[in-house]
């Protein structure tokens, strides 16, 4: 068991500092009564082998496409459903 700074564990993964902070699979520790936080050279590596845990994010790549025909039918109602009244807008020009 190593601890790793933030930078030194920014380093390790070649990420960002800021992605570690904002990336909470990433497994990390603090000390008690302190701001700092630490990470375990150990686990990172197991993390790093592991790939994403519990399959959080999908793969864009393996998502299924719809046909095209679907996707015009659903955009055409949408596109083509203005409402027959006028909206109410603050400015006068718009009314």
């Amino acid at each position: 068991m190593k601890p790793l700074s933030l930078a030194e564990a920014a380093q390790f993964l070649r990420m960002s500092r800021s992605s570690l902070y904002q990336r909470k699979d990433i497994p990390r520790y603090r000390r008690p009564g302190s701001r700092v936080i630490l990470f375990d050279q150990d686990e990172l590596e197991t993390w790093l082998k592991q790939g994403r845990i519990d399959g959080a994010e999908q793969d864009p790549f393996t998502q299924t496409v719809k046909p095209e025909s679907e996707i015009v039918a659903a955009n055409s109602a949408s596109i083509l459903d203005f409402p027959s009244e006028r909206v109410y807008h603050r400015n006068a020009l718009y009314r």
